[in-house]
């Protein structure tokens, strides 16, 4: 199988254009992309590629189907939306809906160094991602069976938080349906972020719903005590520690004044054991409902929505920015696009004036091919019974020609009587730019014989058409004989004058607007 292609910015995919790159993960890059509809329509999106130039690219097209598959069954407000599995040039894409915000994990990062993440808040994130895993747990099949749905990655990098306070769990790239048959992680394999797996995920042992709730409690951990419940967290060692038969470290004991209902909540999505945690995540939501109820309802939704523009003020603006300038920078290349190819005449144009010009005598009428020639090749069939049911009606084209034949002929006659005496050359050829392409054949005149006793100046220049005399028998016409006709001449294109940036776009622009689709 080919490699996947190379993608670039301003690129067309099926109805979406991709506007720049904003992430790149494991499997492949994601991009803020760009569906466009009738009369100015148009709707940002995050399109996923796959990596190119992979030798696993079988399975990686297997896994994005996959992914494609289960998140598209999801419609809950706090799951990343899927809009579609594309393909281009044998290549499969996935649209997932444009989230204007943050990952959590640039939140705590960003809370560490100016405003510490308050307690409310933490909990009440923790309670939407808590509502969408359950939504993906229950997945059904046609049949109504549950389909087993894991998802193998909760973290804070696939956790998006919209600037208004919405939480959304995103990536379902390493998801299984546990369930059914199909893709399944090889023996000895992990899939997923070390940090935040479950013990038996570790162990290459089976998975369940129970799985993402030990990740959701090590987030929520994470939030809630300000730092990770395991050691050496940041490096592989922390396999160890989650993986030992040691519990966690309850937050109380460096936080004397942790509330013990969060805590027993924490406690209990942390077990080593599957069978002592929270047994769905639609449990662990009531039971943080009861531990701390000031994290729910709408006094905390608007707590959460001025701690992220406190936090995120200045960078909300900027992202705002960037991706105007990104957007501009795409329609001033459409433009420049649309108008170079203007810019290329038609090909019916350039026949016409490659159409030369015939300078032999007119035949007379006389001599001319018969209607009945013309009928016969154009329509073979029908020919001979319409020439003979209307004999007369050959005798009006052949006047429609000699009408038309005259016309041009005064046409030329007057175009020339016109034309000034003291036109210099240059304007003579450029008004023989004005003139059709295509010249009606005219009887030659004689041509003028140069006196002696004429002046240099009368002289027409080398290449150029002599200039017309007051009277019209005096001066060959355009196209006789003896009188080289002037060609006009190729006008050079006007250079351009650069157009002015439409923004200035910075290196940092796709950083900024990025929101940890796929790390």
């Amino acid at each position: 199988m080919a490699d996947p292609p190379t993608f670039s910015p301003g690129q067309v995919l099926g109805r979406y254009e991709l506007l720049s790159p904003v992430a790149r993960g494991g499997m492949g890059q994601v991009w803020v992309g760009r569906l466009r509809g009738a009369r100015g329509f148009q709707k940002l999106v995050a399109i996923k590629t796959l990596t190119p130039a992979r030798t696993d690219a079988n399975e990686l097209e297997q896994m994005l189907t996959e992914e494609a598959r289960l998140a598209s069954l999801v419609d809950h407000p706090n799951v990343v939306r899927t809009i579609e599995l594309g393909e281009h040039d044998s290549a499969l894409y996935l649209v997932m809906e444009w989230v204007e915000g943050e990952s959590l994990q640039h939140i705590l990062r960003r809370a560490a160094g100016s405003e510490p993440l308050p307690l409310i808040v933490g909990v009440h994130l923790i309670a939407q991602i808590c509502r969408g895993l359950h939504a993906a747990h229950e997945l059904t099949g046609p049949d109504g069976e549950l389909l087993g749905v894991v998802h193998r990655d909760v973290s804070p990098h696939n956790l998006l938080v919209t600037y208004s306070g919405l939480a959304k769990v995103a990536d379902f790239g390493i998801a299984k349906a546990m369930n059914e048959d199909g893709l399944s992680t090889r023996t000895g394999e992990i899939k997923g972020k070390f940090a935040f797996m479950a013990p038996e995920q570790i162990l290459c042992a089976p998975v369940d719903r129970r799985t993402d709730i030990f990740a959701l409690g090590i987030v929520l951990y994470t939030l809630t005590a300000g730092q990770h419940p395991f050691k050496n967290h940041e490096s592989a060692a922390v396999l160890h520690s989650i993986t030992s038969e040691r519990e966690v470290t309850p937050p109380s004991a460096f936080l004397p004044d942790f509330p013990g209902e969060l805590e027993a909540v924490l406690l209990k999505a942390l077990r080593k054991s599957r069978a002592e945690r929270w047994p769905t995540a639609l449990a662990m939501l009531g039971a943080l409902q009861d531990a701390m109820p000031e994290a729910f309802g709408t006094e905390c939704e608007a707590e959460t929505r001025a701690y992220l523009a406190r936090l995120f003020g200045d960078r909300a603006a900027a992202r705002s920015e960037a991706l105007r300038r990104i957007l501009l920078t795409a329609d001033v290349q459409q433009l420049e696009v649309a108008s170079a190819q203007a810019a290329v005449p038609s090909q019916s144009v350039g026949s016409l004036r490659a159409i030369s010009v015939d300078t032999s005598e007119p035949a007379p009428l006389a001599s001319a091919p018969p209607l009945e020639a013309f009928v016969a090749r154009s329509h073979p069939s029908s020919a001979p019974t319409q020439i003979e049911q209307a004999p007369a009606a050959r005798a009006r084209p052949r006047k429609a020609l000699a009408a038309v034949g005259a016309l041009a002929v005064c046409a030329v006659l007057l175009a020339a009587l016109l034309a000034p005496r003291q036109r210099t050359a240059s304007s003579a050829s450029s008004s023989m730019e004005a003139l059709p392409a295509v010249a009606v054949p005219v009887r030659a005149a004689p041509a003028p014989t140069a006196s002696a006793d004429a002046p240099a100046s009368d002289a027409p220049d080398a290449g150029v058409a002599a200039r017309a005399p007051a009277t019209p028998s005096a001066a060959p016409l355009p196209g006789a004989q003896g009188a080289p006709l002037a060609r006009p001449e190729q006008r050079k294109p006007r250079a351009r004058p650069p157009s002015k940036p439409a923004g200035k776009r910075t290196a940092s622009d796709s950083e900024l607007i990025a929101p940890d689709y796929a790390r």
